[in-house]
């Protein structure tokens, strides 16, 4: 019996394809349910301790390579690394620039309000900022109680921040001669912001609320 001729080019070839094969001639089944008899890949790596977590509660990282005679070498890498990247110096950056410029906008806004005459933007850029310890002041602070900001035993430091700032500058606002209330009223206000964005919103909310009563409490009006 002769052999078949090979098909001479692409359109023979697939000709040839659809003779030989159908879709019936693959063979439907349902996956097995029963449990894999060999090793799966969460084994493997489980061996291998590649979920392994630290005792932080971080990912350990691990560097595989495969060496010449296809053994495998695992090196953990160093902790330093991970925690130069948890550090939160630009959240601090940020937080501390914002609670600057809130400061010199009260600044602003209070010899606006108080000042005999305008005051010069300029040199009171430099008064506030240059020859002022309080951004000093402000960016110490951040850094040593923002990066605790969500324990609880902070969140009551910032609910009394909060409280005590804000009914001191109502009260600084209402009763103090005007050059006192341009000395207070920027630095209370900053740190009666901060205490409060720092706060969850519940807390936050009772803390506005009780610095409201006691105004209304004391008689102040709020408009």
């Amino acid at each position: 019996m002769a052999s078949q001729e090979a098909p001479r080019n692409r359109r023979e070839r697939r000709a040839q394809a659809k003779q030989q094969s159908t879709y019936n001639d693959i063979p439907l089944a349902h996956p097995k349910q029963q449990a894999p008899t060999g090793k799966t890949l969460i084994d493997i790596a489980e061996e291998r301790q590649l979920l392994q977590r630290s005792s932080k509660g971080t990912p350990s990282v691990t560097t595989t390579r495969i060496d010449p005679d296809g053994s495998i070498t695992e090196t953990p890498e160093t902790s330093a690394s991970s925690d130069n990247v948890s550090t939160p110096y630009l959240d601090v950056l940020l937080y501390s620039t914002s609670l600057i410029l809130l400061h010199f906008t009260l600044t602003f806004l209070v010899h606006h309000q108080y000042g005999s005459e305008r005051p010069a933007l300029f040199p009171l850029i430099l008064s506030s900022t240059v020859y002022s310890p309080a951004p000093w002041l402000i960016l110490l602070l951040v850094a040593l109680l923002h990066p605790q900001a969500s324990h609880p035993s902070m969140q009551l430091v910032f609910a009394t921040m909060a409280v005590v700032a804000g009914t001191w500058l109502i009260q600084a606002s209402n009763n103090d001669p005007y050059m006192a209330v341009m000395k207070k009223a920027p630095a209370l206000g900053t740190l009666w912001v901060w205490g409060v964005v720092e706060l969850r919103w519940e807390i936050a909310a009772a803390c506005l609320v009780v610095t409201g009563a006691w105004g209304w409490w004391k008689g102040y009006a709020f408009w």
